[in-house]
């Protein structure tokens, strides 16, 4: 069986011990995600997150280097995402600019209750899809990261 791979392009953004995310409240109560979403056509990883982190937060920010990749394959996954979408989450660290500050949209998205910073300590009392806690606790702790590398920084071979 085969499936089509979405790019998830997600921010992660964290500060003072705090990380910044997306609530939702829906019949199964209340829950978080990181900012993020699909990547549109014509579209960066590095432009996706930071369009994303604004339509969902109002923050405007710097990407940084990815801190994780993460995959949900719908013919092998935990349970707690029944999406038929083959979805490849890659989550970037964001920095936000001075002076920009997290609020809920003009026009959230459905279902979108607030935007949080959460502190790191209390993580482990939240619900958070997909359930990431430990990477991102690990993630704060340590800020091993993986570069990206994007084509048009590379020296060409050849002027064309």
């Amino acid at each position: 069986m085969s499936y089509h791979i979405r790019v998830r392009p997600t921010a992660l953004v964290i500060q003072d011990e705090q990380i910044l995310l997306v609530e939702y409240s829906d019949a199964n109560g209340i829950h978080y995600n990181l900012p993020g979403g699909g990547a549109e056509p014509g579209e960066t990883i590095t432009d996706g997150v930071l369009r994303e982190l604004y339509e969902e937060t109002t923050i405007s920010a710097v990407a940084g280097p990815i801190a994780f990749v993460y995959e949900y394959a719908p013919h092998h996954h935990s349970g707690n995402n029944t999406s038929n979408i083959h979805t490849l989450y890659i989550v970037l660290e964001c920095c936000p600019e001075a002076g920009s500050v997290a609020r809920l949209p003009d026009i959230p998205d459905p279902e979108q209750s607030a935007v949080r910073w959460i502190p790191l300590s209390q993580l482990d009392d939240i619900v958070l899809y997909p359930n990431i806690k430990q990477h991102i606790k690990k993630y704060a702790r340590e800020r091993k990261n993986i570069e990206l590398i994007e084509d048009h920084q590379l020296e060409p071979y050849f002027n064309p």
